[in-house]
């Protein structure tokens, strides 16, 4: 059974725990508040800024360091094939987003564990297939590496496209996926 992830709307103004860990795909940095995660980025380098990690962050609000927090959530999230995870196991996403973006990222949720879709099917799935490349740039913007499943988005050749955290980790990620669902 897959991991529920449900998708809600950002507040602004949250005070926010951030924290480090490793993962299957290499370092990675979450952000999350009262309401939901709104970040997960995978990061190379060894920055520990958080406000160079997620440039965007909002530098008004309350920010607590939580790496212990983090690595729990990571051997969680990483623990067993998703489709072992108990029907209660949920997540809720606070990311921010334009309503397009949203739209493009609910299609992205829906997208079943070990499968791949192509740009043109998510165009078509908000009902724009013309929108291609917009919705593209949409999935570039992804806030939620890894949860909002970009790395699932192929081109209609069935090339792997691009992918924001290099393409060799987005190879990695499906063929995890496919490992474990098998």
């Amino acid at each position: 059974r897959e991991m529920k992830i449900r998708l809600v709307d950002y507040q602004d103004g949250l005070d926010a725990r951030y924290g480090n860990s490793p993962s299957p795909f290499g370092s990675l940095w979450l952000v999350w508040t009262e309401s939901g995660i709104e970040q997960l980025v995978f990061q190379d380098r060894g920055e520990t800024d958080p406000f160079r990690v997620f440039p965007r962050l909002d530098k008004s609000r309350c920010f607590n360091r939580d790496d212990a927090g983090v690595a729990a959530f990571v051997q969680t999230l990483f623990r067993r094939p998703a489709r072992e995870y108990p029907q209660e196991d949920s997540l809720t996403l606070s990311a921010k987003g334009t309503v397009f973006q949203r739209q493009v990222w609910q299609v992205l949720l829906s997208i079943p564990f070990a499968s791949v879709i192509t740009y043109q099917q998510v165009a078509s799935a908000i009902d724009q297939p013309k929108a291609v490349r917009a919705v593209a740039s949409a999935i570039g913007a992804n806030p939620v590496a890894w949860l909002v499943p970009c790395h699932r988005v192929i081109r209609s050749n069935g090339e792997l496209g691009g992918y924001r955290w290099g393409l060799p980790r987005k190879q990695q990620m499906l063929d995890w996926e496919q490992s474990v669902s098998a």
